[in-house]
């Protein structure tokens, strides 16, 4: 039940990174300068979550560590949404 529900949650984060992405290609495509930060940042989390992902389907990491490292993914896009946003 719990890898279920892990998986649920880095799907959720990965998707909700490309709503900046969009915004920053739309912004790009209008012509107007994107900081690297609003593009560089989303796709490091979607990298992340599904390094995350092929992990927790693997089952070769303890499920420990595996929770340290989702809770760190989870800081770091909370600290976009907050920081950065749209």
């Amino acid at each position: 039940m719990l890898p279920r529900i892990l998986a649920t949650i880095l799907l959720l984060v990965s998707f909700s990174m490309f709503v900046p992405l969009g915004v920053a290609v739309f912004q790009l495509a209008r012509g107007t300068a994107v900081a690297g930060l609003h593009w560089l940042l989303p796709l490091a989390i979607i990298a992340i979550g599904a390094a995350l992902m092929g992990l927790l389907s693997r089952k070769q990491v303890p499920l420990e560590l595996f929770l340290v490292a989702i809770t760190l993914w989870l800081l770091t896009a909370g600290y976009f949404w907050v920081r950065v946003g749209i």
